[in-house]
């Protein structure tokens, strides 16, 4: 009865697997989102890693430093490109449905962004990690998001590939080129994709995003975030209050620097 009654609040979804709308937690234990203000009025369809990164180049800014690492800069142009080619491989070589969860592990570089935005571009809900988690702790949060599907960064794959080996719901790793050369399983995939994706059109209260806590002091939690909560961020809040509020956000420093620059256009 809770998941019908917070089932009323939200717009449609695209998710084929509801699992993250029929997790949603009862109603009570909802915070207050005031959302009535003007500009926190979204369409019902919105998918932010679109928002991200083909919107910015249809805004004029392809040309534009989206991110800065492993010795050189990407364009917004190259990042939503890029994204797009791992997309179409998400979706046509590793089935990806929309609503599934996707695990990824990797250190904060542009290849872990990518991935992001091409998990959501199709529709999946995210789930990062920290890279120091062990095999066990990855289990405990492969079990509770029921993950089938995890992408890493292959200098770091050792203990995902062990938390596979047992686990009930993890089937696939794949691993990616962490230092952009493209020398890896997903990488070699994606290259021979198109650069434009047709992105899922996801509803605005869809689950785009699991942060989960560490599970020091127990159980691993997740938060759940819906795509209207990234671009809340990303459109509203004046640029101080945006980066305070993305140092607390709970994803990978590497989605709150993406967040950021996305304030800020760089030349």
């Amino acid at each position: 009865m809770a998941t019908a009654k917070a089932h009323s609040r939200l717009g449609p979804s695209a998710h084929v697997d509801t699992f993250t709308r029929d997790n949603l937690p009862p109603l009570d234990l909802w915070p207050d989102l005031l959302l009535d203000r003007p500009e926190f009025q979204y369409p019902d369809r919105l998918n932010a890693a679109v928002e991200l990164s083909d919107r910015m180049v249809e805004r004029g800014f392809g040309d534009r430093i989206a991110l800065i690492g492993n010795g050189r800069r990407r364009t917004y142009k190259e990042l939503a490109d890029w994204s797009n080619r791992v997309a179409h491989a998400l979706v046509q070589n590793y089935g990806i449905k929309p609503g599934n969860r996707i695990l990824i592990r990797s250190g904060n570089n542009p290849a872990l962004v990518a991935c992001w935005l091409a998990a959501t571009k199709a529709g999946a809900v995210v789930v990062n990690t920290m890279p120091l988690l062990r095999s066990g702790e990855l289990t405990k949060i492969v079990d509770k998001a029921q993950i089938s599907l995890a992408l890493t960064d292959t200098r770091i794959a050792d203990e995902l590939i062990a938390c596979a080996k047992d686990s009930r719901f993890l089937k696939q790793v794949v691993g990616f080129d962490g230092t952009s050369n493209h020398d890896a399983e997903l990488d070699r995939i994606a290259l021979d994709k198109p650069v434009t994706f047709a992105a899922v059109p996801t509803g605005r209260d869809d689950v785009a995003l699991l942060g989960f806590t560490s599970g020091t002091t127990g159980e691993p939690k997740a938060t759940m975030h819906f795509h209207r909560d990234l671009l809340i961020v990303r459109h509203r809040l004046p640029l101080r209050s945006a980066w305070a509020a993305l140092r607390f956000f709970p994803c990978a420093s590497a989605q709150r620097q993406l967040c950021w620059r996305m304030l800020r256009p760089r030349t």
